[in-house]
């Protein structure tokens, strides 16, 4: 207030004084006067409050803000891998199979999430019934598996059989498993073609109800790859 009495103090005597003209240019212009505001200061933007008219805001959460700086607290998903190998005609062929069943569908326990890693103690009645089957070479459709679980995943094996009134075996296999890590989520599945096999002798069957009563059974005497021979990839057969 009192640098404003000054100015118009002196704007008075210089309007009244000799030789001064009617231009009131000279003097020091006051602050409202001034019509460009200060420029904006590095690294911001001038967008403040809602966006005019006609304008598209296109500031997202996740993405370069106002700021200039990225959301970084995104955490990545595991990449996931898929995979499927073999055809399943056999396998489903197979199942369709008009046989009658020697034995139950059995599934052997296996891994750490189940606590061991040689099955139970001694036989199962179910695993008699199957290992019986195969030595006498009991004519009918078999389905055992495997299924294993372990502290990053699992899977579950399952093998179609039909024995033969020749003492062969037809069967197909189909894998399925899911397994994770700190970076990958990997889901297989497999099938495997049907191949014909001839069972080994009975005296193998034998050997394991007289000597693996125990807890070697799983390992010596449950494992399909030890019940048959001379395998050949002949197709699905059901007779």
């Amino acid at each position: 207030m009192i640098r404003r009495s000054i100015t118009l103090a002196i704007a008075l005597a210089a309007a009244c004084g000799p030789g001064k003209s009617d231009d009131t240019d000279t003097g020091e212009p006051t602050t409202a006067a001034t019509t460009e505001t200060d420029p904006p200061a590095t690294g911001t933007t001038t967008g403040t409050g809602d966006p005019p008219t006609g304008t598209t805001d296109t500031t997202t959460t996740g993405t370069t803000g106002t700021t200039g700086t990225t959301d970084s607290s995104t955490t990545a998903e595991p990449t996931t891998t898929i995979g499927t190998t073999g055809d399943s005609e056999d396998f489903d062929q197979l199942g369709e199979c008009a046989v009658p069943m020697v034995c139950e569908e059995f599934f052997h326990d296996d891994g750490e999430i189940q606590g061991h890693w040689d099955g139970p103690e001694g036989f199962l009645d179910v695993e008699r019934c199957i290992l019986t089957g195969l030595r006498d070479g009991t004519p009918g459709r078999y389905v055992y598996g495997v299924n294993t679980q372990v502290a990053n995943g699992g899977s579950l094996e399952t093998n179609r059989i039909i024995v033969h009134a020749d003492r062969t075996v037809t069967f197909a296999s189909h894998f399925k498993g899911s397994f994770f890590d700190n970076d990958t989520d990997s889901n297989t599945e497999v099938f495997e073609p049907a191949q014909t096999c001839t069972i080994v002798d009975a005296a193998f069957f034998d050997n394991c109800f007289e000597n693996h009563d125990d807890w070697t059974h799983y390992s010596e005497c449950m494992r399909i790859e030890k019940w048959w021979t001379d395998c050949v990839a002949m197709g699905p057969r059901c007779e």
